[in-house]
């Protein structure tokens, strides 16, 4: 009987997988051996020793590989792990016993991975009617705010969010911040490709004084800062929910989409705590500052506001979530001296008191599902408090003494000019709501209407069209409504509708127009075949084409074509500025978020 040699050179080396392939061949090769020749054996042998060195290589390699990794984990990466230190070098610490943040690749990666941006954009470009720019809206004087947004948008404006969670770290043991930064640019008249220098362009025309690079006037360019704020949260481990924040962010707000109208909005500079669970809701609290540098005074400096808003969020009433709120705000009585751009001292100190201000309300809100939704709201303020705003009153002010000078033309030089309570006298009253309704897959409406008393609490003078002095009442009513329907043709084109309408009982603008101290009322309608995909009102991007055509009363001539959206106390565009009381608008816009 042929025998097998008791050992095979290198044997001894294999390791587990290649003994095991091995001996798969070995045991058919010894069988067939039993009756095969000498000859076949050596070449099965053969074949069985290559295989084993080129398992040997492999594994070789395998190993040289590993030692390298090892090696290269026992140096640090190139990053090098580090521990944060504060200013001084001392270890920033936390639990004890386990240190603080390390700074390495994981640590890294999560600032990456906690990374988003987010952004809003409009642009477009229009013409009116008589085949010129349509570098205007659409807007009835003495607005509360906002305008019917379709097709009657004239600016460009983008925002653009950077947000970064976690800047400390994932671990729980950790204060959890965040910070979010928005800056926004907007254009409003130029439609170049690219403005040119401040001051470029002819300063006559066939002799005739014009204007230096026209486009740029009244700041048609705007690079303003919307958000710079920091979050934390897992203060308290007990209430890792609980959140303070500060810096100038959009604070809570609350708009009628469709009118882009900001009835709730207090954003601005300030510090707060959010999320405090009290049982019935939760509690948000904030301090916002306003301040004003349009006038100094030598004894308190520029003007300045405090606000208080105080919100108690998602009480659940059985039908929709309830939120409360109460605002106080103060701002402190002084004399001004001084404008503070140029620093020229006023012919007349004007005296304001003491003024201050509070204001109470609610909203309520009711979703249907399929991202439909009825809001409704009530808000009551007086004095200083403006729940559009969290700035300060400095515009009563300055009505007020410019009024007073209007009307005594030989008041002396230096005299103080004292405005008194004007602004403790003032209210603000607005009641409304909109209703988001997506009815079916291919078909979606929004609703909306509301109310606003404005008391300015100074009665305004100013001039009629024949140049006759004329005192307009201090109080305003004013109501707006309006519709706009969504119908999908196919997934991703739809045609969309607007129709608005509003009046008012008082226009406290346009001083020098027939406008001034009177009623009048004001319809805006558009058709927009649409760009947008299926899934309801807010679906984006849209890419929108639009005809838009608006009418208004004989009182409101001159007063409805305003550069800038809301307020519209004067400044009307031409052509339809003039003895004309309706006029057109055509082009085409894209409007995007994410």
């Amino acid at each position: 009987m042929m025998r097998f040699p008791e050992s095979i050179p290198g044997l001894q080396r294999l390791t587990l997988p290649t003994l095991a392939a091995s001996l798969s061949l070995l045991t058919p090769g010894a069988l067939f051996a039993q009756s095969a020749d000498q000859s076949q054996l050596d070449a099965l042998k053969s074949q069985m020793q290559q295989m084993q060195r080129q398992y040997e290589q492999r594994i070789d390699a395998m190993e040289s590989q590993m030692k390298t990794l090892e090696s290269k984990a026992d140096q640090g990466s190139i990053l090098n792990t580090r521990v944060l230190t504060d200013s001084n070098g001392t270890e920033w610490g936390g639990k004890e016993g386990k240190g603080g943040p390390v700074l390495d690749e994981s640590f890294l990666k999560s600032l990456t991975r906690n990374f988003t941006f987010s952004a809003y954009v409009r642009a477009g470009v229009q013409f009116n009617g008589n085949g010129g720019g349509g570098n205007f809206n659409f807007e009835p004087p003495d607005n509360d705010g906002g305008r019917p947004r379709l097709g009657n948008e004239n600016d460009t404006y983008m925002e653009l969010t950077w947000a970064q969670a976690h800047l400390l770290g994932d671990s729980p043991d950790v204060m959890d911040v965040s910070m979010t930064f928005t800056p926004a640019i907007r254009y409003v008249q130029n439609r170049g490709t690219f403005i040119g220098m401040r001051g470029s362009g002819p300063t006559t025309l066939a002799g005739t004084p014009v204007a230096v690079n026209r486009e740029d006037t009244g700041n048609d360019f705007d690079f303003v800062l919307r958000q710079a704020y920091l979050e934390m949260k897992n203060v308290f481990k007990g209430a890792p929910e609980i959140t303070f924040w500060g810096g100038i962010r959009f604070y809570d707000r609350f708009n009628i989409d469709p009118n882009d109208y900001f009835y709730l909005d207090q954003s601005g500079y300030g510090a707060g705590v959010e999320n405090i669970d009290v049982g019935i809701g939760k509690i948000w609290l904030a301090y916002i500052g306003g301040l004003d540098n349009d006038l100094e005074s030598f004894r308190t400096g520029s003007f300045y506001k405090h606000n208080i808003d105080l919100r108690l969020k998602d009480i659940d009433i059985g039908f929709g979530k309830l939120m409360l709120i109460a605002l106080g705000s103060y701002e402190k009585g002084t004399t001004f001296d001084e404008t503070f751009d140029n620093q020229a001292i006023l012919l007349n100190p004007v005296h304001t008191n003491d003024a201050w201000g509070g204001g109470v309300g609610a909203v309520w809100q009711y979703d249907f599902g399929n991202k439909s939704f009825l809001q409704l709201y009530a808000l009551f303020g007086w004095g200083a408090t403006n729940f559009g705003s969290s700035g300060t009153n400095i515009g009563t002010i300055e009505t007020v003494a410019a009024d007073f000078l209007a009307r005594h033309p030989g008041y002396p030089v230096g005299a103080l000019i004292n405005t008194d309570r004007a602004i403790e006298k003032a209210h603000d009253f607005k009641a409304g709501g909109q209703f988001i309704w997506n009815i079916a897959s291919n078909f979606s409406m929004s609703f909306w209407a509301f109310w606003n008393q404005d008391t300015l609490g100074y009665g305004p003078f100013g001039t009629n069209a024949v140049g006759t002095v004329v005192r307009a009442a201090a109080n305003r009513n004013e109501f707006e409504g309006g519709i706009r329907p969504i119908f999908w043709v196919s997934d991703n084109f739809a045609i969309q509708g607007q129709a608005w309408g509003s009046y008012q009982d008082n226009n406290r603008g346009y001083s020098g127009t027939s406008a001034f101290g009177r009623s009048g009322s004001m319809g805006v309608f558009t058709i927009a075949p649409t760009l947008k995909p299926k899934g309801g009102y807010f679906t984006r991007p849209e890419l929108r084409f639009f005809a838009t055509w608006a009418i208004w009363s004989n009182s409101l001539k001159g007063t409805t074509t305003p550069s800038q959206e809301g307020g519209n106390f004067g400044g009307a565009i031409p052509p339809y500025n003039g003895n004309t009381n309706q006029g057109w608008l055509f082009g085409t816009q894209v409007e995007w978020f994410f």
